[in-house]
């Protein structure tokens, strides 16, 4: 990597060699030296902040990367993705970790999700346990059978093996493995422990990370989004330190700076609000929030952890939200700091992305591949550049915290939420307001008190509806009525009059159910 400050460095060279050195480890992962390969594709790759902004030396960067999420979407054993993530580990924590968020996106490829149900560690503690009772009840039996000290020996003896039967057995374990070496078999317990392996140094890196208290704004998203995705995976010891973690994190009290990707969007946020800090960006808080909601779906059901403080902080998020004009932005952009985003592909992007694809599906079908990029590699560069958008994260939040086994507490804070939502439809783009008109549908169904919000006769001497107060439980939401969706009856997109139409039309429905 000598090529930084160096004028006749030739960056198509190394783009070629990086590309040639990538090809070879995915075709030939068993190479001898592909521990080599492999730690100069991540050298290359897990670069400091100040030098990935080098124009010059993106392209190599992304060759490298995409190489390396071709080798884990390919992985079947595990091996090679542990080896991959243990010299990216190492490079990082040799930097200081002052990396690029690229370094980190790759891992968000893993198979952790297909090969690990749940977590490694909690289950060998499980087995163990299990072998130590079913060992315990064995010594009691024989016990009872055999009250004397000669039989109770006896019965020890009889539970262990010979010399000549380990013997046998290691025999037969190396007969197996050759077996298994020969017909390219991998054992699950192999798989299962490569990637936990994997696991365990993806984890360690992560939590790192999070325990720095500067710069490493710019890497909070990506350590956030990768949390939320393996949370079924984290060993339940750690569940409340994280916990605490990630509620000071979000409301900007953990000593982190913002990062480049959210420099744009929290200069535009409302100081109104004490739950929303200008410190920690929006794609932020949500991806804690949504931590949070999957610890606490999973294992961490049996902690009792309070969850109030993250309902809170995602009815502080929607107003801003419902002014963020990404909120829809699933694709990161072609800038040098690969972490701002854009809302769609202009017609022209997606016209000339067609006929790229089209082109290279000819020279695939006649034989003549193109040396520079071929249709898997236009889908893996997509892939790897696709993010989660703002709009899906609160959604999929949303859907946790009142559609799935979390309790509420009350319908005061299901209410707040309905009026809350249809007041920011009137602002979103028409994907998201269908979105949020739909959730609000389904409330209504799952809890049919909610009617309350459709008629204004009833909220007579109700008080007054706090709009500005970001407490759910205290702004007073049955004071008001649903009136935002007589003003969506006539929103410019169809679809989204469709959507409320149905809503309306349920709400008639169920009116008339009750009056008869």
């Amino acid at each position: 990597m000598k090529i930084f400050n160096d004028e006749t460095a030739d960056i198509a060279t190394g783009i070629i060699a990086t590309r040639a050195l990538g090809d070879l480890t995915n075709a030939h992962p068993h190479f001898n030296f592909r521990k080599d390969i492999m730690a100069a594709l991540v050298d290359i790759y897990v670069q400091p902040s100040s030098r990935i902004n080098f124009e010059a030396f993106t392209p190599m960067a992304k060759t490298a990367r995409l190489a390396v999420l071709r080798m884990f979407r390919d992985d079947v054993s595990g091996e090679y993705s542990q080896n991959a993530v243990i010299l990216a580990s190492k490079r990082i924590k040799r930097l200081s970790y002052r990396v690029d968020p690229s370094a980190l996106r790759p891992w968000l490829h893993l198979r952790l999700r297909e090969e690990l149900r749940e977590n490694p560690e909690d289950r060998k503690r499980k087995e163990e346990d299990l072998r130590r009772k079913e060992h315990m009840r064995e010594k009691r039996k024989a016990m009872r059978r055999n009250k004397g000290g000669a039989a109770l020996k006896e019965a020890k003896r009889a539970m262990h093996e010979s010399k000549k039967q380990v013997r046998a057995r290691k025999v037969q374990q190396e007969v197996e493995k050759s077996m298994r070496v020969a017909e390219a078999e991998v054992s699950r317990e192999e798989r299962e422990r490569w990637y936990g392996e994997t696991l365990k140094q993806v984890f360690i890196t992560y939590f790192r990370i999070l325990k720095q208290k500067d710069n490493i704004g710019g890497l909070l998203p990506a350590v956030l989004e990768g949390l939320a995705k393996y949370a079924h995976l984290i060993s339940v010891e750690f569940f409340v330190d994280l916990f605490h973690l990630l509620k000071k994190i979000m409301r900007g009290q953990h000593g982190v700076g913002v990062g480049a990707e959210e420099a744009l969007v929290t200069e535009s946020v409302s100081e109104a609000s004490d739950l929303v800090s200008s410190r920690v960006g929006l794609r932020t808080s949500l991806l804690c929030i949504l931590t949070a909601l999957h610890i606490l779906t999973g294992q961490g059901e049996a902690l009792n952890l309070d969850l109030k403080d993250f309902f809170y902080q995602l009815y502080a998020l929607i107003p801003p939200l419902g002014t963020n004009p990404q909120i829809e932005a699933t694709r990161m952009s072609t800038m040098s700091d690969g972490t701002r985003y854009t809302v769609y592909l202009t017609p022209a992007e997606v016209a000339a992305a067609n006929a790229t694809r089209i082109v290279l599906q000819r020279e695939a079908k006649s034989g003549n591949v193109a040396p520079i990029g071929t249709d898997t590699q236009l889908d893996e560069a997509m892939w790897e550049e696709t993010v989660r958008s703002e709009s899906d994260l609160m959604f999929e939040c949303l859907e946790l915290m009142f559609l799935g086994r979390t309790k509420v507490s009350s319908m005061i804070r299901v209410a707040s939420y309905c009026k809350r939502l249809c007041e920011c439809a009137l602002y979103w783009p028409p994907k998201t307001a269908v979105k949020a008109i739909e959730f609000v549908h389904r409330l209504f169904i799952k809890y049919p008190t909610l009617d309350r919000l459709f008629s204004s006769e009833e909220q007579a001497g109700s008080g007054l509806y706090l709009k500005e107060m970001d407490d759910p439980d205290m702004c007073n939401p049955f004071a008001t009525c649903l009136y935002e969706l007589h003003w969506l009856q006539i929103h410019h997109h169809s679809s989204v009059q469709g959507a409320v139409s149905r809503l309306l039309d349920y709400a008639k429905a169920e009116e008339k159910k009750h009056k008869i």
